[in-house]
């Protein structure tokens, strides 16, 4: 396997061996995941939701190899409490990650809609 634009199959495959079906059900729930946790995302929201959602989403990222999704929660998990212009920042990290998350989306679609 190689490594896509927003996902590392290599990083996959290590926990599939091959197996086509398994590596579907893994991008199925990350597609789940991913979308449900960068909806949660709020730079306005208080510092525990945020930290959570931001953590969630970092795990999600980083078990499918999608790395630079997992480096951004990870930034994102220190805008809290008294954090220079947190708001501000979260809301730009905020539109990376949402991006980032919507190529990533799109490519584990694109790979278990062609399989």
């Amino acid at each position: 396997m190689a490594k896509t634009h927003a996902i590392d199959l290599d990083h996959l495959d290590q926990y599939i061996g091959g197996d086509l079906a398994l590596r579907d059900e893994i991008l199925t729930i990350f597609d789940e995941q991913a979308s449900m946790w960068v909806s949660r995302l709020d730079a306005s929201e208080d510092d525990e939701v945020w930290r959570n959602a931001a953590h969630a989403l970092k795990g999600a990222a980083r078990g499918v190899g999608a790395w630079q999704i997992g480096d951004l929660c990870e930034a994102a998990e220190d805008l809290v409490a008294g954090a220079p212009e947190k708001v501000a920042k979260r809301r730009a990290i905020l539109a990376k990650i949402s991006d980032l998350v919507g190529e990533a989306v799109s490519e584990a679609r694109r790979l278990r809609d062609c399989a």
